[in-house]
Parts: C-alpha cells; sequence; structure tokens
C-alpha cells in the first residue's frame, strides 16, 4: 500500500529479477545469456562469502577484484546484477555513481554495458530511500543478495515463492538467522527487497528502528487482534491511519507526510543547563611534542585536515591544536583553515564544538565532524560528541571517531553505552567509524583526484556503531 507512481520502473525491474534470475536463471543487464545458474552462485558464495578478506584498509572493489581473480565473466555478470539491485533503493547516490560502477564491474569481467542511455538504466534514476553508512557497506549487503537467491533457486516450488509474500519474507529472514554474526546481517537489503517485491503490502523503509519507532507511535490505533510481526503491525496501522491521512491522488507516506509525528527532530525534553547542573566541555589531553615525532593523533588529524581542504572545503581544527605541526608543516599554514567557527550556538555548545579535533565546513554549515581516539580511555572525543548531540539534537553533521584498528570493538561498546542510547537521537545512529588504516589507504588511494571527490567519499570506508538486533 506504500506503491508511488515515480517508482513503478523500479517495481517492474524487480520483477524481472525475480523471474529473470531467480526462475530463469538469466541476467538482469544481459538478459539472453543464463549467467544466474545455481552452480555460479555457490561458485560466487564460496568466492565472496566462504573466504572473506577482513581487512579494513581495503576497498570493496579492491576486495572484490581480489576474490573474484581467475573467475569466469558468468561471476562478474552477476555481481553487475547485484550492483544493480544495491542500487535500486538509493536516492543518495546518484546516478552517474551507480552506473560508473556496474561498468567497473563489467570490465573486470570483459563484459560490455548498454549505453547509458538505454532504457535499462531507467529504474536507477529514481530510488525510494536515502540510504546511510551501514547500507554502503556493500559486502552485507552482496551476501544477502547471493545467500536468498540460492535458498530461492533451493525451494521446493520457487515460482510459487516469489509470488507469496509470506512465504519470501520467511525465506528471507531464515536466511538472516542464519549468518552468524548480527553485523553481517543486511536487515535493510531484506526491508529493501519485499518492499520492491511487493510495494502493495510493505512499506518503503529500510530501517528497522525506523519501523520499530513507527509502531511505537501508532500501534495503539489497531483495533482488535495485533499481529506479531513487524510489518504486519505497520501494514494494519497504514489501514488504520488511510481514512485519516490519504490524500485525494495518492495514498500517505509515512515519510513525506507523518515523518514529523513519529520520528521528531526535536526530542520532549532536551538536556540544558538550567536546573541540570552546570554544563561541563571534556578537555583534550596533553600532546607531546610534536616537532620531533609526529604521534599517530597528530598525523590522522593532518590527514583529515588535508583531504578536506584539498576537496574544496573550509577546514576547522581544535582551538588547542592550531600550533601543532607535522614535520616541517604547520596546521596553521593550511589553505582554507578557519580561525574562527562561521557558526555560533550558545556558549556551551560552541566550547564543545571548538574543541573537536577537526571539523569540515561548507559556507556557514558543518559537514563533517571527526573525533581522533588514540589514547587508552578512547573516551574524551566520544563525550565531547554526545554532549553536542545533546545540546543540538537538530544539528544533523556527520559525526565520525577516527580510532586504530585494534580499538574498533572498543569504540562501538563505548558508543553503545545505555546512557548513549538515550540521548536523541540515539549516541550510535549519528556516529560512524572510520579506522585509522582505512583513512591512510584511502586517502593515498585519492590522491590523484581529490579535489573532485565530496563528503560521501567518506561512505566508502567508514562503519556504523549500530549494532543491529
Amino acid at each position: 500500500m506504500a506503491r508511488r507512481a515515480e517508482n513503478e520502473a523500479l517495481y517492474r525491474k524487480f520483477g524481472e529479477f525475480m523471474d529473470r534470475c531467480l526462475i530463469q536463471n538469466r541476467s538482469l543487464i544481459w538478459p539472453d545469456k543464463e549467467y544466474w545458474t545455481i552452480e555460479n552462485l555457490h561458485e560466487l558464495k564460496k568466492r565472496l562469502i566462504d573466504a572473506p578478506i577482513m581487512d579494513k584498509g581495503q576497498s570493496f572493489e579492491d576486495k572484490l577484484k581480489q576474490q573474484l581473480s581467475g573467475s569466469s565473466e558468468s561471476e562478474w555478470a552477476i555481481v553487475c546484477d547485484i550492483y544493480y539491485i544495491y542500487f535500486m533503493p538509493s536516492t543518495h547516490m546518484g546516478f552517474d555513481k551507480k552506473y560508473g560502477d556496474i561498468q567497473w564491474a563489467a570490465k573486470e569481467g570483459c563484459l560490455t554495458t548498454p549505453s547509458s542511455d538505454s532504457e535499462i538504466w531507467e529504474a536507477l534514476k529514481h530510488g525510494y530511500s536515502r540510504t546511510g553508512i551501514k547500507y554502503h557497506q556493500k559486502y552485507s549487503q552482496f551476501w544477502f543478495v547471493i545467500l536468498s537467491a540460492i535458498a530461492i533457486k533451493e525451494h521446493d516450488d520457487s515460482t510459487s515463492l516469489i509470488k507469496n509474500h509470506l512465504v519470501m519474507r520467511q525465506s528471507l529472514d531464515m536466511v538472516l538467522e542464519e549468518i552468524p554474526t548480527k553485523l553481517d546481517r543486511a536487515y535493510d537489503m531484506r526491508h529493501a527487497m519485499l518492499y520492491m517485491a511487493f510495494p502493495d503490502i510493505y512499506e518503503r523503509i529500510i530501517s528497522t528502528g525506523d519501523k520499530q519507532q513507527l509502531v511505537s507511535k501508532y500501534l495503539k490505533n489497531v483495533k482488535g487482534d495485533v499481529p506479531a510481526d513487524l510489518d504486519d503491525k505497520i501494514l494494519e496501522i497504514r489501514k488504520a491511519l488511510s481514512g485519516k491521512f490519504d490524500k485525494p491522488d495518492r495514498l500517505f507516506d509515512f515519510y513525506e507526510d507523518l515523518k514529523e509525528k513519529w520520528k521528531p527532530k526535536v526530542p520532549k525534553a532536551v538536556p540544558s543547563g538550567k536546573g541540570k547542573g552546570p554544563v561541563t566541555v571534556p578537555v583534550k589531553e596533553d600532546v607531546p611534542d610534536i616537532k620531533k615525532d609526529a604521534t599517530p593523533h597528530t598525523e590522522i588529524q593532518w590527514i583529515l585536515l588535508k583531504l578536506g581542504s584539498e576537496m574544496g572545503l573550509d577546514i576547522f581544527v581544535a582551538r588547542n591544536d592550531r600550533n601543532k605541526e607535522i614535520g616541517e608543516h604547520k596546521f596553521s599554514e593550511l589553505p582554507r583553515l578557519k580561525k574562527e567557527l562561521p557558526v555560533k550556538f550558545d556558549e556551551a555548545t560552541n566550547r564543545t564544538i571548538e574543541l573537536i579535533d577537526v571539523l569540515w565546513l561548507k559556507g556557514n554549515a558543518i559537514v563533517a565532524a571527526f573525533e581522533i581516539e588514540s589514547t587508552t580511555s578512547i573516551y574524551s572525543g566520544i563525550l565531547r560528541m554526545a554532549d553536542l548531540i545533546a545540546m543540538q539534537p537538530n544539528i544533523n553533521v556527520p559525526l565520525y571517531i577516527v580510532a586504530p584498528d585494534e580499538r574498533r570493538s572498543k569504540v562501538f561498546e563505548e558508543v553503545n553505552r545505555p546512557v548513549f542510547s538515550l540521548l536523541s537521537p540515539p549516541m550510535r545512529d549519528m556516529c560512524k567509524f572510520i579506522s585509522f588504516s582505512a583513512l591512510r589507504k584511502n586517502y593515498s588511494d585519492a590522491a590523484s583526484f581529490i579535489k573532485h571527490l565530496k563528503p560521501e567519499f567518506l561512505d566508502d570506508f567508514s562503519e556504523t556503531c549500530d549494532v543491529e538486533e
């Protein structure tokens, strides 16, 4: 019941995927070729899923190329089709990005794609959901498509399965449950596939958290017996609300029409200094003499500042770090370094922001904030991020914790502390993790074209801190 007129091409194309790829074994992009055989899928599973590459310093594409070394065009063709399915939901990524990545994979497999103006790409030009950092970790989404395809093909009656939303949902959920590590379970792709296959039954919501929040707000409107399944509850909620919120020319949309009601930007109670005691700003630890040998903290801070500056963004470094040096280079001499923050909040918020390790700015807007955690406690920077979320819940700035690879688990543990889950929004929803090795490698790899990058470049190698249950 969440069907949208602008996405009809997308629904048709996903229907083609289910019939053509999952039933007839034929390709989505090369429909005359039988690439989607069960044998080819098991070979792809063996290469990508059974032998994963866990190096955080490598990009997804680097790993993919290494894992598919020596494979046939069939495996690369399936990967191209999976890229297509993966890109379909996203309004966040533009068509050039989508088409370019598919072309890259096709060339690796010595395949030729239809031209960019071909009708075959129409379903990639709109999307229906703003995809976030977690979705952009491609490996779990790709794994899920492969495993789901195998499960559907090995079902006793695959044709009936893809036509029955309850049977297909059960099949996808079983695939998720069999993935041992929860971080590897692509719940968002599960939601996306069900919506694209059955837009009259499922919502265009790819976040489990959003679905739960919506049910929490509106379940009281459902009369009679309440279904146990989350998606069934939302379907009943839609039925209960349709008379009140449907438009003359379309069905109501939970995001477009009701988002402020079930997912408000401003929490009911915002922590403030009044009656809560003084607001304290965590002070940055003393930094050793970096004129001799740069600390890892200083090196990473320099890379982030250089990266932002070379991308054409204004940059701001923590006010007590302005006089740092690395080698013969002084932070204060970096192009586009701002001496003052262009944005003004209340005094406590400004004090917090001025101590954040690195800020990227565009005009008067902060487009990214980075805290580098290389100390034993890895806590002071996280506290600053928490203070910022609590004092300015509407700030809507991507926040990044940058730390050594071996500190990843500790960062996740701290960000998911119960006290930070009570923030609105929860800290895990606002913060992403970037490892030192991933930042170093991607900065080096992009050296020749940094000026053409946008801040979304970080999406390719940062990780969400949300551990979804």
